[in-house]
């Protein structure tokens, strides 16, 4: 099985939700601050450009990491029921 560039870990994948989080945390700052601290009009196009640009570009990868979070736990009830299914014995040291 060959191995495509949207495998990822769990932790990948919840890495890639939390700093999706972070920008758009940090792009809506800047905007804020931009709106609240009169800010230069030359750099007013900037400053708009990479707040909206910014979520746009991480936005892209969160589908990925998304469909990986749902397959891990899709897996991980599918061997919880397997488990489930399993007889119990007893331990041979409680007698």
């Amino acid at each position: 099985m060959v191995a495509s560039m949207y495998d990822r870990t769990w932790t990948q994948a919840c890495a890639d939700c939390c700093l999706a989080a972070v920008v758009v945390a940090a792009a809506v700052g800047l905007l804020l601050a931009a709106a609240l601290a009169p800010a230069p009009p030359a750099v007013l196009p900037l400053v708009v450009l990479a707040g909206v640009g910014m979520p746009m570009v991480v936005a892209y990868e969160l589908p990925p990491a998304v469909s990986s979070l749902r397959a891990h736990r899709r897996l991980v009830s599918a061997m919880r029921r397997d488990l489930a299914q399993l007889p119990e014995t007893p331990h041979p040291f409680d007698r």
